[in-house]
């Protein structure tokens, strides 16, 4: 089995994530230089916080571009919670910070009148044509915590979707190379855990 790179940048939730790679057995690395980007064929991108703080964070490590470059060669590269916000393109949250543009996307704020926050267990309906599950129809539960959300232009790019107070979060992002999860797989249990032993194993979005 081929290494996994995990982006560290400074901003990314990444004890919880490196107990999760250890609990799974699988062989990791933290990247936090540019030239060690290009040593992976497939790239981890955690991340919690503002959205612009973790740009600034991207861009003063020199990480930002090299990823950029890796994904648009073919590298995988799985965004988890605002690590897949900061795969498209702006957020509400940070006006005048560009994300790494990679998915057509927007990054919004989730508020109704009853809550700003979506926080714990939540129902994923999969799209299964895009997730490669095996099953024509699933649902998981995985957890999240988050006040905004991903909103692609592209809407066959979304490979899994919630429901909470009222609206439609999408869940998950699929476009060939390019991955994410607005949840987080090392907080959500084994079928979390499942899901990074997926990525680690075959660089694909296994829900």
């Amino acid at each position: 089995m081929k290494t996994l790179g995990v982006l560290d940048y400074g901003v990314g939730n990444m004890q919880s994530v490196a107990n999760a790679l250890d609990k799974i057995g699988v062989p990791w690395d933290l990247v936090s230089e540019p030239g060690q980007v290009f040593r992976y064929g497939k790239l981890l991108l955690p991340g919690v916080g503002a959205f612009g703080a973790a740009v600034s964070r991207l861009e003063e490590t020199g990480l930002k571009e090299e990823v950029c470059v890796s994904a648009k060669a073919g590298t995988s590269l799985l965004g988890i919670c605002l690590g897949m916000q900061l795969l498209g393109k702006s957020s509400e949250e940070s006006a005048g910070f560009e994300g790494l543009g990679l998915l057509d996307a927007e990054t919004v704020a989730i508020s109704s009148a009853n809550a700003t926050t979506n926080t714990g267990f939540r129902t994923v309906d999969i799209s299964t044509a895009r997730s490669g599950s095996e099953t024509e129809t699933s649902t998981r539960d995985y957890y999240f915590n988050h006040g905004y959300r991903l909103v692609p232009n592209d809407p066959t790019v979304t490979a899994g979707v919630l429901s909470w107070s009222g609206s439609e979060i999408v869940a998950a992002v699929l476009s060939d190379n390019i991955m994410g999860v607005q949840f987080h797989p090392e907080k959500s249990q084994g079928q979390g855990l499942a899901v990074l032993l997926g990525f680690a194993l075959s660089g694909e979005l296994r829900l």
